[in-house]
């Protein structure tokens, strides 16, 4: 069973190690974060207002395997910095990680949750599609592929 609690500076320090180089930082975090990532640079980031970092972990996992960040904002949430452990890609968990943040919004009583993802990163943007996810316009982030779940329209 997939488990999903608050991250903690434990947590930063493994995913820390999971980013390889400065191109796939980018593709993690966009201009987020600088490289190399480090553990006070989440902590930094966790104290943004309406902010909250999590990790998930399950019963055939030594710890946690998976991160995503949830930014409110009246009853919408932004999906961000979305990581899965390199060990543990391939296996499906991007889906379980995505219906897990959705669950955690929907828990906080969000109505949508929005995202935007390096639009060079197609496997990303596959997987949100796949999630339910749909492509919304915006012209100011070209670079960026712009995309929204509305929570009420799924039971």
């Amino acid at each position: 069973m997939v488990v999903t609690r608050p991250a903690s500076a434990d947590d930063y320090a493994r995913l820390v190690q999971w980013v390889p180089d400065a191109a796939a930082l980018y593709l993690f975090a966009g201009p987020s974060l600088v490289w190399p990532p480090t553990v006070a640079q989440f902590e930094q980031l966790a104290t943004r207002p309406g902010l909250s970092a999590w990790v998930l972990d399950d019963d055939q996992h030594q710890a946690a395997w998976g991160h995503f960040d949830l930014t409110t904002q009246g009853r919408s949430a932004r999906l961000g910095r979305v990581i899965i452990d390199p060990r543990y890609r391939g296996r499906g968990l991007g889906h379980s990680l995505t219906r897990a943040s959705i669950e955690r919004a929907r828990v906080l009583d969000m109505s949508e949750v929005r995202l935007a993802v390096v639009t060079d990163n197609e496997p990303a943007v596959r997987a949100y599609r796949r999630a339910g996810f749909e492509e919304v316009v915006d012209p100011e982030r070209p670079q960026f592929t712009a995309m929204a779940y509305q929570i009420s329209d799924h039971p």
